[in-house]
């Protein structure tokens, strides 16, 4: 497998973030690290001064020091232990009353001495050592810095480039994953099991992929379904029409063919503004008007527009409802009720009941759509509220509910279907308070 980018990426920041660390480790060390180690220089140049003081004023013997050191008085310089006579024949070109009381002496043969003054009764103690081992201090440091930047690239390489490999291999499978998706294949064969947030993607796309794999199906179905719908008026429009063109037909067979033309074509038009408008709602260009609106009068009137289809089948269409001001858009709530009670009187056995109400309940309104008819079989009851899902023996193009769902969800309703084969549907929704 080629180096992936991740794992370039991985090991081009680790060697950023190295360098920065060692590089503001140089700085630590060259200005805070090497103040303090000059800081405990010259506290021991200090108190060896002191100890020097102590023992010149009660006339004791300078013991040892590993501190060189001469007493500066108002006419003579005098060496306190065995000092560097470059540094004294420095000091005696120097104004001892320029000279701070710490710093650095640089002799003309290119010695430096870290220095201490420190100003006593008896004149001034002037205590210095070679700076020689500060430089080396600091330089030992910027060795090991040095060996630890190297060392930390040999050894981090390999397991940089390791966890980045065991990192981006997961990726590299959900790339491929999606470009199979991509191209129609919705069979996700390989698993990945990792634990963290790629898994938890990983499921995700498995989850899409079962969603696309279902809705390339009832695309493919609804296909078949709308060319056969369509086919169907179009085969009759042209029979008929060239029936009458040919000039076979009586006057009244005319008249008649005629109007089952226009029946045709009233069909074709229905279906193709079915379509248009589960394009559009589904664009989200639904605008809802909402009014208050009176649940048990709109309800009747929903009824009414029935009441001829009803009593074909002798089906008795019966109300219960209150007088409840809700809010919604008329037009369009018609639309969905108008749905629910054809598809109850299509799936209704002669001389039976549909039973259409309004109940005020914790949440709200509940409408309620129930007929004791054929039912829906349990497993298709998720589906018919899909676009391309249509079944067998409801007829025409299976655009209404998917309408409809997309009329509730604008109107943020809570909706659903309730049913047992052979024993009836109960199709609701519930106007929140």
């Amino acid at each position: 497998m080629k180096n992936s980018k991740i794992t370039k990426k991985l090991i081009k920041y680790f060697l950023f973030t190295i360098t920065l660390v060692i590089f503001i480790c140089f700085l630590i060390s060259s200005s805070f690290i090497s103040k303090l180690y000059r800081k405990q220089q010259y506290k021991s140049l200090k108190a060896s001064g002191e100890e020097i003081y102590e023992s010149l004023k009660n006339n004791t013997p300078i013991e040892e020091l590993q501190n060189n050191a001469v007493l500066i008085t108002n006419s003579s310089i005098v060496p306190l232990t065995k000092s560097k006579m470059g540094v004294v024949n420095m000091i005696k070109s120097i104004d001892i009353k320029t000279l701070h009381e710490e710093g650095i002496l640089n002799t003309k043969n290119g010695e430096s001495f870290l220095m201490y003054k420190l100003e006593t009764p008896l004149g001034h103690i002037i205590t210095f050592q070679n700076a020689a081992p500060y430089a080396e201090f600091l330089k030992i440091i910027y060795i090991v810095l040095i060996s630890v930047f190297i060392i930390a690239i040999i050894i981090s390489i390999p397991i940089f480039y390791f966890l980045g490999r065991k990192f981006t291999e997961p990726i590299l499978q959900l790339k491929n994953t999606s470009n199979e998706i991509s191209k129609g294949n919705f069979e996700i064969m390989e698993t990945i099991n990792t634990g963290d947030e790629i898994e938890d993607l990983y499921s995700s796309i498995s989850n899409m992929s079962n969603s696309l794999k279902e809705k390339h199906s009832f695309q493919k179905k609804f296909i078949a379904n709308i060319s056969h719908d369509f086919r169907t008026p179009l085969s009759i429009i042209r029979n008929y029409s060239e029936a009458i063109s040919d000039g076979i037909l009586s006057e009244d067979e005319t008249a008649i063919y005629s109007k089952e033309i226009i029946n045709e074509v009233d069909k074709l038009n229905a279906m193709v503004i079915d379509l248009l408008e589960i394009s559009k709602l589904q664009e989200g260009k639904l605008k809802l008007t909402l009014n208050k609106i009176d649940i048990s009068i709109f309800l009747k009137q929903c009824i009414e527009s029935f009441a001829a289809i009803s009593k074909e089948k002798n089906i008795n269409l019966i109300l219960t409802s209150y007088p409840i001001e809700v809010l919604m858009d008329e037009k369009y709530m018609y639309r969905v009720m108008y749905n629910f009670i054809n598809n109850a009187i299509k799936f209704s056995n002669k001389n039976s009941v549909i039973e259409i109400s309004s109940v005020k309940i914790i949440e709200g309104v509940k409408v309620s759509v129930k007929d004791h008819g054929i039912g829906i079989p349990q497993n298709i009851i998720n589906d018919i509220w899909y676009r391309y899902y249509k079944d067998s023996k409801s007829g025409g193009i299976g655009l209404g509910l998917p309408i409809c769902k997309e009329i509730l969800d604008h109107h943020n309703f809570k909706y659903g279907v309730e049913s047992k084969e052979n024993e009836g549907t109960n199709f609701y929704f519930i106007i929140p308070n």
